[in-house]
C-alpha cells in the first residue's frame, strides 16, 4: 500500500492541500450523521468497545486525570473525549480538522449533558493552542497524518505541554491485522499485504461512505494511511523536544493473565501486535 490521494503522493502534498477538501466542504447525509452519532456514543459509553477497551483499561491503570487539563488531539467524533470527561474530574479540549466530526461530537456532548469538555475545529499549525495541557492524547489518529505533517505537529504539541505533562499516543502498527482500516469490509486481516491492485479492487467493491470531510469513504481512508511503525514514529519525534518514557505493544496473547505484560516486538510475532501505546515526555 502507498499513501496516494487522488493519484498524488499524499506525504508530498502541503498541509493546506491536505485540508482543502475539509475547507471546501462536503455534505453529510442524515443517515451518515445517525451512524456517526451511534458509533461515537458506543465509543463513549461501552467499556468493551472492540478497538478501545484496551485503551480505556490502560489509561485507568496508568494515569489519573483528575484535576488535569486534557487535550484530545484528532478527537474525531468525540467518544473518547467524553469518556475522559465523564470518568475523571478533568477539563477536556477536543480538536479535529474535520467539521463533520466536530458537529457529531458537539451534538453528543449536548445529548449527554457533559459540560467539562469543549470541541472545536482547529488546525494547530495555524497558530499556538490557547492553553498548556497536562495530558495530550493522540488516539488512533497518528496513522492518518502524513509523516512530515506529524513531525510538525509533535513540535507544536511539545510547546503546549505543561511542566510534568505527557503525550499519550496509540495506533495500530503497520503489521497489525487491522492496520488497513478496511479488513472489516474486505474480510481479510493483514489485507494491506495483498498486491496493491487487488486490494484496491476489493475496497472499491465494498466501499462505503464514512462521516468526514477530509476522508469521506473507506477508499480515501485507506489511501490516507501513512504505514506507521514504531521506527517511523521515532523518526517523527527527532527535533521535537519529546522522548518516549513508556511503551506497550498489545497483542492477542495479552488477554491471558500470565502473558499480560508480554510485548511481542520480534519477527514474526510482531504481526500479532494489534496496537502500540507510547507515553512521551519533554526532554530535560
Amino acid at each position: 500500500m502507498h499513501p496516494l490521494l487522488n493519484g498524488k503522493r499524499r506525504d508530498k502534498l502541503p498541509f493546506e492541500h491536505w485540508l482543502k477538501k475539509s475547507q471546501d466542504g462536503t455534505m453529510m447525509t442524515q443517515t451518515l450523521y445517525e451512524e456517526g452519532m451511534a458509533y461515537a456514543e458506543q465509543n463513549y459509553l461501552d467499556e468493551n468497545a472492540s478497538h478501545l477497551h484496551v485503551d480505556k483499561k490502560l489509561i485507568r491503570e496508568k494515569f489519573n486525570l483528575d484535576g488535569k487539563n486534557v487535550l484530545d488531539f484528532g478527537c474525531g467524533m468525540g467518544g473518547m473525549s467524553l469518556w475522559y470527561a465523564t470518568n475523571f474530574d478533568c477539563q477536556v479540549y477536543g480538536i479535529d480538522i474535520d467539521r463533520h466530526h466536530i458537529r457529531v461530537a458537539n451534538d453528543l456532548r449536548s445529548k449527554h449533558d457533559v459540560y467539562n469538555v469543549k470541541f472545536e475545529v482547529r488546525n494547530i499549525l495555524d497558530g499556538p493552542l490557547p492553553d498548556q495541557y497536562d495530558f495530550i492524547v493522540l488516539n488512533d489518529v497518528a496513522e492518518h497524518i502524513p509523516l512530515p505533517v506529524l513531525k510538525k505537529i509533535f513540535v507544536a504539541l511539545c510547546k503546549s505541554l505543561a511542566p510534568g505533562g505527557g503525550i499519550y499516543v496509540s495506533y495500530p502498527p503497520w503489521r497489525s491485522p487491522y492496520a488497513s482500516h478496511v479488513q472489516h469490509v474486505v474480510g481479510i486481516p493483514w489485507c494491506q499485504f495483498l498486491p496493491e491492485h487487488l486490494l484496491i479492487k476489493l475496497i472499491e467493491k465494498n466501499n462505503l461512505p464514512i462521516v468526514g470531510d477530509v476522508e469521506s469513504d473507506l477508499l480515501e481512508a485507506y489511501k490516507g494511511l501513512n504505514h506507521l511503525t514504531h521506527n517511523k514514529l521515532m523518526a517523527t519525534l527527532e527535533g521535537s523536544g519529546l522522548k518516549p518514557v513508556f511503551r506497550k505493544s498489545h497483542s492477542f496473547i495479552n488477554k491471558f493473565s500470565m502473558f499480560n505484560n508480554t510485548n511481542l516486538r520480534f519477527f514474526p510475532m510482531d504481526f500479532l501486535v494489534t496496537k502500540e501505546f507510547l507515553l512521551l515526555k519533554k526532554l530535560p
